[in-house]
């Protein structure tokens, strides 16, 4: 069983445009830490990282992001990337600005583009493995077939009912199967804290199935390197050293994606994949402690 310490708060911050949950740790005058979790997850995944932050003097933030979690859900047309951004730029204003940031994957790549679009709002910024896609991602070579297939996506979304599973268990299980790397006992903690009970006896997420729907629109690395390169916070980069099924990029397309924001800074945490806050939290903690400090060199 996991030995984890439970929120001190959970709050549901009202931003007259969406209400986002909000998981805390810490004393709430203390400078706060926003927590931006990655795709299909939850603010719970902190729970193992974010002690060790608050210890250190920090309020710290885990938001469950819209469409995740406890937190308003997704309009009905999909996911759109200004959507869950502007969230984060109104919660960095609710909780007193400017904040330190931390994202892992998905949630990496919204803290950068925060820092990119509104450089008052964030102080310093924390990136753990969600530096992009890998390049091939970008090659679409037929965008009128992709939008095609947004639109049937999106009508089987819209019309046929959320699956139901038999036990929170079975989603565990299959949460183990996409993250192989990620200890059972926290695939059961993540599915526990993020189900609720279906409307046919089952079982189902809380994340919006419209989340899977992305946008229709044409996204490349151009558009990617262009928002990067007006970063000019200071940037911390967290990636593990084994390989994992959501670690994709290669050290040379890593290093270019670096090279765009000036002054940024690597950390490679040994024993770790995707989830390095959660494989190995005592040195991903220590590493963003530090560079909060200034410590880095």
């Amino acid at each position: 069983m996991l030995d984890l310490r439970e929120p001190d708060r959970a709050i549901l911050a009202d931003l007259g445009r969406t209400t986002l949950r909000l998981w805390e740790w810490g004393d709430p005058a203390d400078r706060p830490v926003l927590l931006v979790h990655g795709g299909w997850d939850h603010g719970r995944m902190w729970d193992g990282f974010a002690p060790r932050l608050a210890q250190h003097g920090y309020r710290v933030v885990a938001v469950d992001v819209r469409g995740h979690g406890d937190s308003s859900r997704l309009n009905a047309s999909g996911t759109y990337w200004d959507m869950f951004v502007l969230d984060l730029a109104l919660l960095c204003r609710w909780l007193g600005a400017p904040v330190r940031v931390v994202g892992h994957s998905f949630g990496g790549g919204l803290s950068l583009s925060l820092t990119s679009v509104f450089p008052a709002l964030v102080d310093r910024v924390v990136n753990i493995d969600g530096m992009g896609p890998p390049p091939e991602m970008f090659m679409v070579q037929d965008h009128a077939a992709t939008a095609s297939q947004w639109l049937a996506d999106a009508e089987r979304i819209w019309f046929e009912p959320q699956r139901e599973y038999p036990a929170v268990e079975a989603m565990a299980a299959k949460r183990k199967e996409i993250n192989v790397r990620l200890p059972m006992e926290w695939c059961l903690h993540l599915a526990r804290h993020g189900t609720v009970p279906g409307p046919g006896g089952g079982w189902v997420w809380k994340s919006d199935p419209s989340f899977r729907l992305g946008s229709p629109n044409p996204f490349d690395e151009a558009h990617l390197l262009a928002g990067y390169r007006r970063i000019d916070r200071p940037l911390l980069v967290v990636i593990g050293d084994q390989p994992d099924t959501w670690s994709g990029l290669s050290p040379g397309v890593l290093d270019a994606r670096l090279g765009c924001i000036d002054g940024a800074r690597l950390a490679v945490v040994p024993g770790a994949g995707h989830y390095v806050h959660i494989e190995q939290p005592d040195a991903a903690a220590a590493e963003v402690v530090a560079f909060f400090a200034g410590e880095n060199p």
